[in-house]
């Protein structure tokens, strides 16, 4: 009887100092076994008593998960904890800088094809959401405002951005020559899309799910915040946001496309042609034919939805004329009438007697206010200067204001109101500037410079 309750008082307190012990030594299994090794008591006839059954079975247990544990962790290192990347919303300044933003996150998708543009400059694309909250692409980088002054660099990349398309103040799209991303939260952070069978060249969507796209196609450029294919692209559409596409039945040569909600929707085609849908894109009826390229040219059309039923376009058929290249502005506030709004006045205008003067020589930047006013920002390289000119009452009424002094060519424009007003430009210094007017065009000041 006294060896069992010695034998048993030593298992009550081995298992009392492990409990206790925070930090148990290397060797306290084989302590607790070589306690277990001393003699055991001869085997008694009758029940064994429940207590000593238990107190067995738990150092047994407790020897047993020690081991497994000290194994388990053998050789093992110590974890090593990775703070979140935090990511700064922009802080406004006057020159570009470099917010931390990580690397978009990628999602596998086959390789797509399709020929990529010649140039992207620095600053190819705008877009306003509101007279102080804005995003501007270009080559290598996503730029933002929360100010509608100040500009800060939000993205950098060794891609080059085409275009943009933003629904809200959180959520938007921005095309790369290579791959498309997305963001849900202003910009702060950007993530990578599904590409199509072939390169997709712009979006357009409605909603954070449904949207539209052209892909692929030959000869693309960047025109006027859009990189529009020459001819051989394809119409696609998304239902989850842009992550996966497939292609729709469309007219051939689709440019450019805009929707105005989940039916309504416009498309513009290499053969100077404008069609619209009222089923999503799944049928197309002409509804334009626009003036025509002269032979052998190809032409290139930049359309802007402005409603269920009215659409601004801007037309460049092709051809070119010492000092001059053609294009045509056309409107229509219920999609049945349109009118002829401008022409450049050297070239194809001679052509359409009655039609006014645009505001430059080239095709400029056209920003969409709403159905019935526009701004038109004209280019003419020899004068150094991009000619503002506001356009209103669909289109019968035009009025001429001031000039973006220096600018040898713009590349898109984002008017908020016909007062209040952002420009993209190249200048006689060699930079590429957004420059701003809040007084419909008559004064311009440089919010942000951008080196080639």
């Amino acid at each position: 009887m006294a060896n069992h309750l010695d034998g048993e008082s030593r298992l009550r307190r081995y298992a009392q100092l492990f409990r206790r012990e925070a930090n148990p030594p290397a060797n306290l299994a084989g302590s607790l076994i070589n306690g277990l090794a001393m003699p055991r008591p001869a085997p008694r006839r009758g029940p064994v008593p429940a207590f000593a059954m238990a107190a067995g079975v738990l150092v047994a247990g407790l020897v047993i998960a020690f081991g497994a544990l000290q194994i388990h962790n053998l050789g093992r290192p110590s974890p090593v904890v990775t703070p979140p990347v935090s990511i700064t919303s922009p802080t406004p300044s006057a020159t570009p800088e470099t917010s931390a933003t990580p690397s978009a996150t990628p999602t596998a998708t086959p390789t797509p094809v399709g020929a990529e543009p010649g140039f992207v400059p620095p600053l190819a694309a705008i877009q306003m959401v509101g007279p102080h909250l804005g995003w501007a692409v270009g080559s290598h980088a996503i730029y933002a405002t929360t100010d509608g002054t100040h500009w800060t660099k939000q993205f950098g990349s060794t891609d080059d951005f085409v275009g943009l398309d933003f629904i809200s103040s959180t959520t938007g799209w921005v095309v790369g020559t290579h791959r498309l991303l997305a963001t849900s939260d202003g910009g702060r952070s950007w993530h990578e899309l599904g590409e199509a069978r072939q390169l997709i060249r712009s979006v357009h969507f409605i909603s954070a799910t449904r949207g539209w796209g052209i892909a692929g196609g030959n000869q693309p450029l960047v025109e006027h915040g859009v990189l529009i294919p020459g001819a051989g692209a394809t119409l696609i559409m998304s239902t989850d946001g842009g992550r996966s596409w497939v292609d729709l039945q469309s007219p051939g040569d689709p440019q450019t496309m805009c929707f105005s909600d989940a039916a309504h929707g416009w498309l513009a085609s290499a053969a100077g042609i404008i069609y619209k849908s009222q089923d999503g894109g799944q049928t197309w009826t002409q509804a334009l034919k626009m003036a025509s390229s002269q032979p052998g040219s190809s032409g290139w059309a930049r359309i802007e939805c402005a409603g269920p039923s009215a659409l601004w376009v801007l037309w460049a058929p092709g051809g070119a004329a010492a000092g001059h290249q053609p294009y045509v502005v056309y409107a229509t506030v219920n999609g049945q009438t349109w009118r002829t709004v401008m022409a450049e006045p050297g070239t194809i205008g001679n052509a359409l007697p009655g039609v006014p003067a645009g505001p430059g020589s080239y095709p400029g930047s056209i920003s969409v206010v709403d159905a019935s006013d526009a701004v038109v920002v004209g280019d003419t390289p020899p004068a150094n200067a991009a000619t503002t000119m506001i356009v209103s009452n669909g289109g019968a009424t035009l009025k001429t204001t001031g000039a973006i002094a220096g600018a040898v060519q713009t590349f898109d424009a984002a008017f908020v109101t016909t007062t209040t007003g952002w420009v993209l430009a190249h200048n006689t210094s060699g930079a590429d500037v957004i420059a701003a007017t809040t007084d419909g065009g008559y004064h311009w000041s440089q919010q942000l410079s951008v080196a080639p």
